[in-house]
């Protein structure tokens, strides 16, 4: 009898219309797909947005959690300290189970809280990392502590950068996203628009305002596309951009999305270097899928192990439009694709490593 798996995604992120937003409906379809291939016996549970977004039919086999986070451009505390009891509560409920796996396939800092503080319920978890822990100051030295402890309470951590490992638990490399050729290749075009875009939820981390000022001043076009929780910040963003750039508000869907993207020669990922160097990006991977450049900080890129344009400040930008060699970046996007990222390779670590 082969193993039953519960795929289990507490968050339930959405905008105020109930769009989910992020890359958990993404993820929770491609993982779906893939354990079924390997004939292991499935179960979701999730709240409602994110079983709508991913798909989930009425006669599959799901649990509907009660609570989602609403994504807005500012909370007050009372808002911020209910939206962690709400995962809390998800969690909890995502652990009442006698499946033989509970995979949380999209984590953040919370769930680690949870398990160091209530354990895993004597459930098998495994979990998606898609950090390699905590750097800095005192703060961030007391969340590596308790993700350390944490991980005393997963089974197995399936690390989602190349670079990452963890003290107390065992874990293998796979990527958020395994590249798929029938999906992709479509979406990649053979001649690159001459522009640059940034896509995705533009949270309150990403350096908007340091990008829009650095294509002000170099005068390449750039078009910036996704969901601002901040509608201030959206229209001072407009009024201070140039001719050059294009701002919209909207979330586009997963194929105009991706033909965006494939169409662009470059993707701006205006992400904090001190975060994103030991966390990975499904903007960032997606992007080697369609030879589309990323332009990032260069320790974003290094820690990634993902070549492109690499840059200390934005303002290098401008430069490194103009001499960055796009057919050496491409074939070595190329050879990522049939190595790395392969779905075929995916399936076999996943199949390792939940046991048969």
């Amino acid at each position: 009898m082969s193993k039953r798996i519960v795929m289990a995604e507490y968050q339930g992120r959405c905008d105020v219309e109930g769009t989910a937003v992020g890359h958990a409906p993404k993820v929770l379809s491609e993982y779906r797909e893939m354990l079924r291939d390997l004939s292991y016996e499935l179960s979701v549970a999730a709240p409602a947005v994110i079983l709508k977004a991913a798909g989930i039919k009425k006669e599959e086999s799901y649990r509907k959690l009660k609570h989602h986070i609403l994504m807005k451009g500012r909370n007050s505390l009372a808002e911020k300290i209910f939206n962690k009891l709400k995962m809390f509560v998800n969690i909890s409920e995502c652990l009442k189970t006698d499946a033989d796996i509970v995979w949380f396939f999209n984590t953040e800092f919370y769930f680690f809280l949870y398990m160091a503080l209530f354990g895993n319920k004597g459930r098998t978890v495994y979990a998606n990392s898609f950090i390699g822990g905590f750097e800095g100051g005192l703060l961030s030295r007391i969340k590596q502590k308790i993700f350390e402890r944490a991980q005393k309470k997963i089974k197995g951590m399936i690390s989602t950068g190349p670079g990452f490992s963890f003290k107390n638990t065992e874990s293998i490399f796979i990527p958020d996203y395994s590249y798929e050729p029938r999906i992709y290749e479509r979406f990649r075009a053979d001649k690159k628009e001459d522009h640059a875009v940034i896509l995705g939820t533009m949270n309150p981390d990403k350096k908007l305002e340091e990008a829009v000022e650095a294509f002000n001043q170099n005068g390449y076009p750039l078009l910036i596309v996704g969901r601002f929780y901040d509608r201030e910040r959206f229209e001072n963003l407009k009024k201070s951009a140039k001719d050059n750039i294009e701002i919209r508000d909207e979330y586009p869907e997963r194929d105009e999305y991706l033909k965006m993207l494939g169409k662009a020669r470059f993707v701006v990922l205006p992400y904090p270097e001190e975060k994103y160097s030991i966390q990975t990006s499904g903007v960032l991977q997606e992007a080697i899928f369609l030879d589309t450049i990323p332009l990032t900080y260069s320790g974003i890129l290094k820690g990634n192990k993902i070549p492109g344009g690499g840059f200390k400040s934005f303002d290098e930008t401008g430069d490194i439009i103009k001499d960055i060699d796009d057919d050496e970046l491409k074939r070595q996007y190329a050879l990522l694709r049939e190595n790395d990222y392969d779905r075929e390779v995916f399936a076999k670590k996943l199949k390792s490593f939940f046991g048969e």
